[in-house]
């Protein structure tokens, strides 16, 4: 009687069909690790500003509206300061102590202020949607750069 000593004999016969259940499992879960990573690990887009390249304030409804606003505002001041000048005209006829050139000048002087204030608001909303588009700009160069384009 002779004994095989073969290498099928000495496995067992359930050996094989769990190593392949464990390479399975094993391939499994580095699959839903690599998803669940570069699902988690991805930063959310930001919303781009879509005025991020120069002038593009001039294609923003609401900006064009604000400026026109303020153009409407400057006319209405220059009509005041043209009827300050002729009343400061008209009042210079009769001396500079009468109290129509006292009021005359009162009229000039709040007409130069409207003026004033009107000239500062347009400056500051110019002003700030320029700097505001020049982030944007600046911003979008940034992410290109880490981008690698």
């Amino acid at each position: 009687m002779a004994i095989e000593n073969t290498a099928e004999s000495r496995t067992p016969k359930w050996l094989l069909p769990v190593a392949l259940g464990v390479a399975l499992l094993a391939v499994a879960a580095a699959a839903v690790v690599v998803c669940l990573r570069s699902r988690g690990g991805a930063e959310p887009e930001k919303p781009a500003d879509s005025y991020d390249t120069r002038y593009a304030r001039m294609h923003d409804p609401a900006y064009l509206k604000e400026l026109d606003a303020l153009r409407q505002e400057q006319k209405g001041i220059a009509r005041l300061l043209g009827e300050a000048q002729a009343a400061l005209e008209q009042a210079k006829e009769k001396g500079e102590d009468s109290e129509e050139f006292k009021a005359a000048q009162a009229k000039m002087a709040a007409a130069k202020e409207a003026f004033q204030k009107n000239r500062i608001k347009a400056q500051t909303l110019v002003r700030d949607r320029i700097m505001q588009e020049n982030d944007a700009i600046k911003a979008k160069q940034e992410a290109s750069k880490e981008k690698g384009e």
